[in-house]
């Protein structure tokens, strides 16, 4: 008896179809990850490799579970059922709520798609994983497009002087620019504010013109989006 005869002997034929699929899940779940960590964001390479290999490895199994123990009772969608269910743990787990914004929707959002990646990819629709992983790579000129056109908001903090409230109140509304908070103190007031680039150039440009003294700057915080 040579190897391939043992490896035959030892082995489900089913096997080396189930790596196959998790070498795909692999390149799949590494160039999401890629995007991820080249626009500086959380849950990159290791993070959606992990999320699209498992999900495949636990798809993969179930579908071939009816192939080892003989039942009725099979039924692959069970454990992709529990796969969704558990994604929804992890995925909530990396939202934050701050006081003035809501942080990690789209991460979690990825984390979500990624699972479904390997869930696809376990279930053998290959053209259907290729066209999903086209979706995804588009949101990076998508988010591009939404800063060009200042459709991206970002949280921002602007200084006046109380006595130039309502004047600045005013021209934010005039710019649709949302307000979040406010804190007074010693004849100073600090707006926390959600706005674009272009908007705070607009807003720069008013208040220079209405010779109103401002400091505008942008809130470091981790941007979890």
């Amino acid at each position: 008896m040579d190897f391939f005869d043992i490896f035959y002997q030892y082995v489900y034929p089913f096997e080396l179809q189930i790596i196959f699929k998790l070498i795909f899940a692999f390149i799949v779940g590494g160039i999401m990850g890629y995007t991820r960590t080249m626009s500086g964001k959380p849950a990159g390479i290791r993070t959606q490799m992990l999320l699209c290999v498992g999900s495949t490895l636990l798809t993969a199994i179930s579908i071939h579970l009816k192939d080892i123990y003989v039942s009725p009772n099979a039924d692959p969608a069970r454990l992709m059922a529990q796969i969704v269910t558990g994604i929804g743990f992890v995925g909530g787990g990396v939202i934050l709520k701050s006081d003035r914004k809501v942080l990690g929707v789209t991460t979690a959002a990825m984390i979500w798609v990624a699972a479904a990646m390997g869930i696809a990819i376990g279930s053998g629709f290959y053209l259907v994983s290729l066209a999903m992983l086209g979706f995804v790579l588009l949101l990076e000129p998508i988010a591009k497009l939404q800063f060009i056109f200042g459709l991206k908001s970002k949280p921002y903090v602007l200084s006046i002087k109380t006595k130039n409230l309502n004047r600045v109140l005013t021209l934010m509304k005039q710019l649709a620019i949302r307000e979040q908070a406010q804190e007074a103190e010693n004849g100073d007031t600090t707006i926390y504010l959600l706005s674009s680039y272009q908007k705070n150039s607009q807003l720069e440009e008013l208040l220079a013109k209405k010779r109103i003294n401002f400091k505008l700057k942008k809130i470091n915080t981790q941007d979890f989006e």
